[in-house]
């Protein structure tokens, strides 16, 4: 059975966080008997990020997967499709510019051996729980294999766009182990960097790796983007090494020769120097490593001079918060008394999770990280759930600081990487947009965040991002509205998928 992805990476960046040929879209299903039939949602509260105002009693009009006609005094014929919009207010589909959908973490690797039936399960609900909580689109920014292949293969499904294979260095981050040869190389799309030469894995060429190959392989595989990794070590708890000035410039200059998107994965002060350095457009990590007394939490001069500094800089960042904050599930499990979770998860899945072969599974990985928290603050042990409050925590408080300080927040979730569970498609989108209430984010901004802000930052706003005459109809029907309550996205009473019209009801995993 094909692995989507080394699961002790994704354990090794959630132990760590809390020490311290693809097609260019996969789009989102509206095939079927509404494909050619007109619908009119009428008399509905029209919510929309360039507008500056709500439009009340408004009528749209979608026909062939699109917007066709928006106004307050529409003449619609008598053979359409008439939805009811009274008292509801219509939105934009939302947008998450960092996921992961081929990754199934919820199942640890000998679950998935030992219960096929579970893969498949988990595997088929994966795009209807990104539309189950409101996600039309989204942005993987380092696929796996034919991971988004197959996810488009399903009845309904988000558009999916990506990164392409993300570009590292030998021995770095997400690279750790060396290529056997060069085919592995390419798939890892390693790049060759001046500065490690010494490390350069002597069976490769080096003029096949350089940054333009890199760019070439991402853009090849149909990528509107591509992400590097500036990650030294969480904070000094690993040593690894990471690309050089030089590596990230032409990177950067070889990305902008193709229009693409560069997004550099920092979760610290020296990464979010070097992306910054780099001119990267997207920071794809909220900040929660600085040196200093790792179990202290308000953010040091340092941190907050490159916070400051990113928000004058104007570049894009993804808080990515319920990333670390999901990483408290490798000892609290109560997420899987959460009754969002049967939206995002099988019941099948679930009940495995409970069960004893699943907590054994996860005990395992509890026991590595009491031995890392150990390793990072010494003895006597710290209690394993403050220890993992301590990422959050910092998060939390340097992207109240971003905020203030005028910076630029980007909805990214990196759904679902984490040690254990606490990470489930959809749901995890869901709390994250909670998490940017707490933090302060006015709530227009939140939804902008989520669907203009994005479409712009990743160059998808042609057809996406906003209600307008000629856009694709990606849309919800809240029953609250979003401009007064985080809670109007569990309201979601109607999605419309490229015009199709998919209660959420429909979207529940099939058991």
């Amino acid at each position: 059975m094909m692995k989507y992805v080394a699961r002790q990476f994704w354990v090794g960046f959630a132990m760590a966080s809390l020490l311290g040929g693809g097609v260019r879209t996969q789009e989102g299903s509206a095939a079927g008997k509404e494909s050619g039939v007109t619908t009119v949602i009428e008399d509905v509260t029209l919510i929309s990020p360039e507008r500056k105002a709500p439009l009340e009693h408004a009528s749209v009009v979608i026909r062939e997967r699109k917007i066709v006609e928006i106004g307050t005094k529409l003449a619609v014929g008598p053979n359409v499709k008439r939805i009811d919009g009274r008292g509801k207010f219509l939105i934009p589909g939302l947008i998450d510019s960092h996921v992961h959908a081929g990754d199934l973490t919820p199942l640890d690797d000998d679950g998935s051996d030992a219960h096929p039936e579970l893969v498949q399960a988990l595997r088929a609900q994966v795009p209807r729980a990104f539309l189950a909580f409101g996600f039309t689109t989204v942005v993987d920014l380092n696929p796996y294999g034919d991971a988004l292949q197959q996810l488009s293969a399903a009845p309904i499904h988000p558009t999916f766009f990506h990164c392409g294979p993300g570009v590292r260095v030998p021995g770095g981050y997400t690279a750790l182990r060396p290529p056997k040869d060069a085919e592995a190389a390419k798939r890892m799309n390693i790049v060759y960097d001046k500065a490690l030469a010494k490390d350069w894995p002597a069976n490769l060429d080096p003029k096949d790796f350089t940054p333009e190959r890199a760019v070439e392989r991402a853009a090849a595989d149909g990528a509107i983007c591509v992400k590097t990794f500036f990650e030294p070590g969480f904070g000094g708890v690993f040593h690894w090494p990471v690309p050089s000035a030089e590596t990230l410039a032409e990177i950067r200059a070889e990305a902008k020769k193709r229009g693409l998107v560069l997004v550099v994965h920092a979760t610290g002060v020296e990464g979010w120097r070097a992306a910054m350095d780099a001119q990267a457009d997207v920071i794809a990590h909220g900040l929660w490593h600085w040196p200093g007394d790792r179990k202290e939490t308000a953010p040091t001069p340092e941190a907050k001079e490159v916070v400051h500094a990113a928000a004058r800089a104007g570049i894009y960042v993804q808080p990515t918060m319920q990333v670390v904050y999901g990483d408290a599930s490798i000892f609290d499990r109560s997420i899987l008394d959460d009754p969002r979770l049967g939206k995002s998860l099988p019941r099948s899945v679930i009940a495995y999770l409970k069960s004893d072969e699943g907590k054994k599974a996860w005990q395992a990985t509890a026991d590595q990280y009491k031995g890392a928290i150990l390793k990072a603050f010494g003895t006597p042990p710290m209690e394993p759930l403050k220890a993992m409050a301590i990422a959050p925590a910092r998060v939390m408080a340097t992207t109240r600081l971003l905020q203030a300080a005028g910076g630029k927040l980007l909805f990214g979730s990196d759904t679902p990487p984490g040690g254990g569970i606490g990470n489930p498609f959809g749901l995890n989108e869901r709390i994250e947009l909670e998490h940017w209430a707490e933090a302060g984010v006015p709530l227009a901004q939140i939804l902008r965040a989520a669907t203009l802000d994005n479409a712009v930052a990743f160059g998808i706003v042609k057809d996406r991002g906003t209600i307008e005459v000629g856009k694709r109809a990606d849309l919800l029907l809240l029953g609250a509205d979003p401009l007064k309550t985080i809670k109007a996205y569990d309201s979601i009473e109607r999605i419309f998928v490229g015009g199709r019209d998919v209660r959420p009801d429909e979207l529940l995993p099939v058991n």
